[in-house]
């Protein structure tokens, strides 16, 4: 088998993975992470807590790829067996580290006790390997190479294998090679229309690499430039300019693709306060809002006014317009809208009513349906879409991030 000149093979580790009883989260953010320095992802794996199988995919893995990566089964149970699939692999015996020891018994001195006997277990690594210091968790990671291969063994626990890979691997296996990259991110473009409006540049051996990546209702456009040396660079360069030219009216981002921080990010740029009020969504965009640091010196109130009864006695929208027009319409939102910005005092302000389902719709509006208000010092427009029926949370989804898009257009067009 011929290596893969800068491929990496990546393994996640545990029969919770294999079963479904736990999401896999750590091999896509390992994936981006090691693209970003140069290296070519050519192969995911999850594999359970079986020392001998996990043995085989690792010898496996290192004989196709320069770097192979496992996360997971580092523990001090007896289930924990990646330390000796991986001493396995690499025809090297288990050795106990003395510096991992003291450290485990420290912690545990720390904690008002004798380290467990199991902890041991913990401080077992290859022969010759070099540590991975672990400083959220107890169990330290390592690297080992091997006939021209590294095999990179890190915890599983999210946060202690970003922590390990961060402070550790990721500056051990930079390349002088790293592509050059870009993002774009969109919204209100469909990817079928995306894939019709980049055309050629799309296909799979032009340069730069153009891939697309739909979550919700926003699209990752991504630009990879493998080498960008000399007129590699400008090639690129010209090239990223002319899917900014094309794009540009979609584009609400080059740095994220999460719409309520780069919402929250330009308030707090402004210094403009902001207030919301939703029915169909539930509090949903409020609640991405302030998952953002900082979101509460920008964010005056939000109201989640479902019922007829709390628009009218929360908002001052009026009976007689709901009467008229249904709680699902565009003057609704409007009135909604006005309110919000006539009792709170917030700048910005947006609204949101609609027929998230799946029961509640009607031929003039059916389930879907989705009404916005959205308005800078009092100037409030309003706002129609229709989302596809797909489902409750498709809807409520799709309509919080609309509303996030329009705030953030309202407040772009006016500042």
């Amino acid at each position: 088998m011929t290596r893969s000149a800068g491929g990496v093979g990546l393994v996640a580790v545990g029969d919770e993975l294999l079963c479904g009883e736990r999401r896999e989260g750590n091999l896509g953010w390992l994936a981006r992470e090691l693209a970003e320095r140069g290296w070519d992802v050519v192969e995911q794996r999850v594999v359970g807590d079986d020392e001998e199988r996990l043995a085989a995919v690792l010898e496996q893995l290192m004989g196709a790829c320069e770097l192979v990566v496992v996360t997971g089964g580092l523990g001090p149970t007896l289930d924990d067996v990646t330390r000796h699939a991986a001493a396995v692999a690499c025809g090297l015996e288990l050795v106990e580290d003395a510096g991992t020891i003291a450290g485990l018994e420290a912690f545990w001195r720390g904690r008002g006790g004798e380290m467990p006997e199991s902890n041991r277990r913990q401080a077992l690594i290859p022969r010759g390997a070099e540590l991975l210091a672990n400083a959220q968790g107890t169990a330290p990671g390592f690297v080992v190479e091997v006939g021209g291969a590294r095999l990179a063994c890190l915890p599983g626990p999210p946060s202690e294998m970003q922590g390990v890979a961060r402070d550790g691997l990721l500056g051990l296996v930079e390349r002088g090679d790293a592509p050059r990259m870009a993002r774009l991110f969109l919204f209100g473009l469909s990817e079928s229309r995306l894939a019709d409006l980049l055309g050629a540049w799309m296909e799979r051996d032009v340069e730069p690499r153009l891939g697309v990546l739909a979550s919700g209702s926003v699209l990752e456009l991504k630009l990879c430039g493998r080498s960008v040396g000399g007129g590699d660079l400008a090639r690129f360069e010209g090239r990223l300019a002319e899917v900014r030219e094309c794009l540009g009216e979609w584009v609400f981002s080059e740095e994220s693709g999460d719409l309520a921080r780069v919402l929250v990010e330009e308030l707090l740029a402004l210094e403009c306060s902001v207030a919301v009020a939703e029915s169909c969504t539930g509090g949903l965009v409020v609640e991405r809002m302030c998952a953002v640091p900082g979101v509460s010196a920008v964010l005056r109130e939000g109201l989640v006014t479902y019922a007829d009864g709390a628009k009218i006695a929360r908002l001052g929208v009026e009976a007689g317009l709901i009467e008229e027009h249904g709680a699902v319409s565009q003057q609704v939102a409007e009135a909604m809208a006005r309110g919000l910005w006539e009792s709170g005092g917030a700048r910005l302000v947006g609204a949101v009513t609609g027929i998230a389902g799946p029961g509640g719709g009607t031929v003039e509006k059916p389930v879907g349906l989705v009404h916005f208000a959205v308005g800078l010092d009092g100037d409030i427009q309003t706002h129609e879409r229709v989302f596809s029926a797909r489902g409750r949370a498709h809807v409520q989804g799709f309509a919080a991030n609309a509303l996030l898009h329009l705030m953030l257009s309202s407040l772009r067009e006016a500042l």
